[in-house]
């Protein structure tokens, strides 16, 4: 024989996970299905729709309006959450017993129901549920803009708990400090550093290019890169005309950022100062030869020491 048992914490409230379809209502509920003559119970939710009834007191549009009223409206306080784009939003929510029961988590803008316990129940797989003894955390993967917003999630206690979280979504970009351009004397070192600004998250890896080429691998002798907590740097230990051009660091996670690096030539020293002291020599020496020529030829025998 069977016997179906309604679970004691609905006994007496029927706060239900409810996600609204149209005018009418999807409904989950958690029932026992008990073997008197085995002595074995299963533990079991099904899903329904409720369509309205022909005498709903309120209109399609009334209950629109109320529901969008609704989804602004919380009841506890909220927990802010900052992501950025393209990475992964943790969205913490606390429980007071692992046993608690069926945890949900909806989006209050559209009223849409993410997850159902540790299901996704969205057709959109980015929501993933990661429960621990103390947390039923929500994942959103690949953040897009459009996430930003306000998050609930239900605990069935008694009476029902409701854990609001906003998510906010910044765009990460990469800097080089001095640009966009850069001169640099030919000889002297070189130091790049490539900083991420507004990120939420460590990039997995930041690629430096030199023009269109990828240098972080290249064994050029005096040339390397190094990671940092916020980004890279790149060292030149002596720069020659050939490192000149656009330099460009594209972190894995944030825009990337450019950099013109003009090489100064070394410039030739004046002429004064190449073998200028053996041309006045050269110069006195001939000045004096002339002048003994003169006095030789009037009869005037000098000899020049």
């Amino acid at each position: 024989m069977i016997e179906l048992w309604w679970p004691e914490r609905y006994s007496n409230d029927w706060k239900l996970p409810v996600e609204w379809i149209g005018v009418g209502c999807r409904m989950w509920i958690e029932f026992v299905l008990a073997d008197v003559d085995d002595h074995q119970t299963t533990t079991t939710t099904i899903a329904f729709n409720v369509p309205p009834t022909r005498n709903a007191a309120i209109s399609g549009t009334n209950l629109m309006n109320a529901r969008e009223k609704n989804s602004l409206e919380v009841t506890g306080p909220i927990k802010n959450v900052l992501a950025q784009t393209n990475g992964t939003a943790i969205l913490p929510c606390r429980i007071p017993d692992p046993t608690v029961g069926i945890v949900t988590w909806v989006r209050r803008r559209d009223r849409q129901l993410l997850t159902v316990g540790s299901d996704t129940h969205s057709m959109d797989q980015r929501f993933v549920v990661r429960p621990t003894a103390t947390d039923w955390t929500l994942n959103i993967k690949n953040v897009k803009h459009e996430d930003a917003g306000l998050y609930e999630c239900q605990v069935p206690t008694e009476p029902m708990q409701h854990n609001y979280v906003k998510l906010m979504v910044t765009e990460a970009y990469s800097l080089i400090p001095g640009g966009p351009d850069l001169h640099v004397k030919q000889g002297s070192s070189l130091r790049l550093e490539c900083q991420l600004m507004a990120a939420t998250e460590p990039p997995t890896f930041v690629f430096w290019y030199r023009q269109e080429r990828m240098i972080n691998y290249d064994a050029e002798p005096g040339v390397k890169v190094e990671a940092t907590k916020n980004g890279s740097i790149l060292l030149v230990k002596k720069t020659k005309l050939s490192h000149g051009g656009n330099y460009t660091c594209h972190p894995s996670n944030a825009r990337a950022s450019s950099v013109m690096i003009h090489v100064i030539e070394e410039e030739e020293k004046p002429a004064a100062m190449h073998g200028g002291g053996d041309r006045t020599n050269s110069s006195i020496n001939l000045t004096s030869n002339i002048l003994l020529i003169l006095l030789n030829s009037h009869g005037t025998n000098i000899k020049l020491p």
